[in-house]
């Protein structure tokens, strides 16, 4: 029977390093074989019998590192059972990177490795943080000890000016996974409450990018790359900014051209958040499109799309109320209950001008007018009490002097307002958009969008 130690070192020798692969499920055969072959051979002889093996002539000493890593989750993993052999595939998983990190070296084969090991061992973090109380372990301690190790990857790669490429096939396989990495890095950023730490690796894509067009990237991460770009915007209050990539990130979804589960269930990815930030941004999408894609959402929705509309503050805080756990899981409610409000008082400004104003043929509004207007819309104290505090203390009709001079410095309303005669005044017109612009175009001035994104749409 022939040695599959040797046989593997031979492969290794033949420039073959997917033979490291640690998929089970792919590589199970060898793993398997090299198992029982090395029951009784310690660490130390490892070792050695791997330094004999010359790889790469014996100069690439992280390279040997790997190696060894290999066999050691050869010899010891547990094929039922990954969970209880985590420690040697983290081990693994650290010297393969590491490996990555000097471009001096003949790494190009171990970058699509590093790949395929980063969706197994992420999985696996998140499968033991959601235990973590169970395992005696902190909160999110897997998933952080994996970002730092893809961090260190991803600050690896560097920017070759005078080999800029013209085709994505052309590049240097770690060039190739720069979009990849840096997706699965925000990704876990979002996942454990880490969301600042997006920012340095948004900042960095493009100065790291040997490639010319964004567009020259796997339409797949293209994809990811602005949606967390989108959330990462929504999170820090950036309406403007994340509606422009959540909205081009669904367009790119909508044009597939075959619409598969898995495509259904990322526009559905989408939506969670496109929808909100449309919302905001005044440009609510069509409750009939969602409805296709998630009937779940529409229903959802198209309530609070009728409350803004309407300038209903008690409704709002009822449907905020109603929703508080699946907002506060996706980190909205801050979000809306910050920005929303602003939107309802316009449009209710707007319909005490279009109920009051306008049929006597009046420019003007008085403070009373608006502040019954806003009693009105929070209704009665007794449905409030019943809300949560975070519900019922912050708006109060007497706000009204507050609420139109805020409705004005945003843009939202074209008036001017005096706080001694309590008055109002806008220009004397018969159309109302005269008076209340379009919300889209004022935020787009009042809050433009980020100059360094301006390369995704070349």
């Amino acid at each position: 029977m022939s040695n599959p130690l040797n046989q593997f070192f031979q492969e290794l020798h033949n420039g073959n390093d997917t033979v490291l692969s640690i998929d089970i499920a792919a590589n199970g055969q060898l793993i398997a074989n090299l198992q029982n072959h090395l029951q009784n051979t310690q660490d130390d002889m490892m070792s050695s019998l791997v330094e004999k093996a010359k790889l790469h002539n014996g100069s690439w000493t992280r390279y040997n590192i790997l190696v060894v890593s290999f066999l050691k989750f050869c010899r010891d993993v547990d094929p039922w059972s990954l969970w209880e052999s985590f420690d040697l595939v983290f081990d693994y998983y650290q010297s393969l990177s590491n490996c990555l990190l000097n471009d001096s070296y003949p790494l190009e084969s171990l970058v699509p490795l590093f790949k395929l090991t980063t969706d197994i061992v992420i999985p696996l973090a998140a499968r033991l943080d959601e235990n973590h109380e169970a395992l005696g372990t902190r909160k999110h301690q897997f998933l952080a000890h994996v970002s730092s190790i893809i961090s260190k990857v991803f600050n690896s790669v560097k920017p070759k000016f005078e080999e800029i490429s013209s085709r994505f096939e052309d590049l240097p396989e770690k060039q190739k996974v720069l979009l990849y990495v840096s997706n699965r890095l925000n990704n876990i950023y979002m996942r454990i409450d880490s969301s600042s730490s997006c920012a340095n690796i948004f900042k960095n894509v493009k100065p790291k990018s040997t490639i010319q067009r964004f567009s020259q990237f796997p339409i797949r991460e293209q994809i990811e790359y602005r949606y967390l770009l989108g959330r990462y915007y929504l999170l820090n209050h950036r309406v403007s900014n994340a509606f422009h990539q959540l909205n081009r990130c669904f367009e790119m979804l909508a044009s597939q051209q075959t619409v598969t589960p898995a495509l259904r269930r990322n526009m559905h990815r989408v939506l969670n958040y496109l929808i909100p930030a449309g919302i905001l941004f005044g440009k609510v999408p069509s409750m009939q499109m969602v409805a296709q894609v998630s009937p779940e959402l529409a229903r959802s929705y198209t309530p609070l799309i009728h409350i803004v509309c309407e300038g209903n503050l008690a409704a709002f805080h009822c449907w905020l109320a109603e929703h508080e756990t699946s907002l506060r899981a996706r980190r909205l409610l801050l979000l809306l209950l910050e920005k929303m409000p602003m939107l309802l008082y316009r449009n209710l400004v707007r319909r005490v001008v279009l109920l009051v104003a306008f049929p006597q043929n009046l420019n003007k509004i008085s403070y009373q007018a608006v502040e019954n207007a806003i009693r009105i819309s929070l209704g009665p104290p007794d449905r409030l009490a019943r809300l949560p505090i975070i519900y019922r203390t912050i708006h109060a009709p007497e706000n009204v002097g507050n609420v139109l001079e805020t409705l004005v410095t945003l843009t939202f309303l074209k008036a001017n307002c005096f706080p001694l005669s309590g008055q109002c005044v806008f220009r004397k017109t018969a159309n109302i958009r005269d008076i209340f612009p379009n919300i889209n175009e004022k935020l787009v001035i009042l809050f433009p969008l980020n100059n360094e994104d301006s390369w995704l749409d070349e």
